[in-house]
């Protein structure tokens, strides 16, 4: 792979973030369910984890509702089909009808699967006050 292909596959993905949070914030299930792989394994930053499935049904019953997300420090790793997208995000959100303010580093994973990117991972750590 060329430096210009990792640099396209870099920006693809970025956006395939962007797409990925404008979806979470909008509760459009039908763009994450397009954007998620049925393997998806979604770590949250508390330390529960999900499921493709159990993660969409939790935003379909409106359990989570994403308000809004900062996102800083992020970079690409392209490994082949792979990218990792590592950063920091600020959230708020409201969960069980309570807001609540997030920080954390994540890791988000992507990949090519029939030639069709998919989310497959997202791992999350929250950022102690300092």
């Amino acid at each position: 792979m060329t430096a210009a292909d990792t640099t396209s596959v870099a920006e693809e993905v970025l956006a395939l973030e962007d797409r990925r949070w404008q979806a979470l914030i909008a509760q459009d299930i039908g763009t994450l369910r397009s954007l998620f792989d049925d393997d998806l394994s979604y770590t949250h930053s508390n330390g529960l984890v999900d499921t493709a499935a159990s993660y969409l049904g939790s935003l379909e019953a409106g359990t989570v509702r994403y308000v809004a997300v900062d996102r800083s420090d992020t970079r690409v790793t392209v490994y082949g089909p792979t990218s990792i997208v590592t950063g920091e995000a600020r959230i708020s959100a409201q969960l069980d009808g309570n807001v609540i303010e997030i920080r954390s580093r994540y890791s988000a994973v992507w990949t090519t699967v029939n030639g069709t990117r998919r989310f497959v991972c997202w791992h999350a750590s929250p950022v102690l006050a300092s």
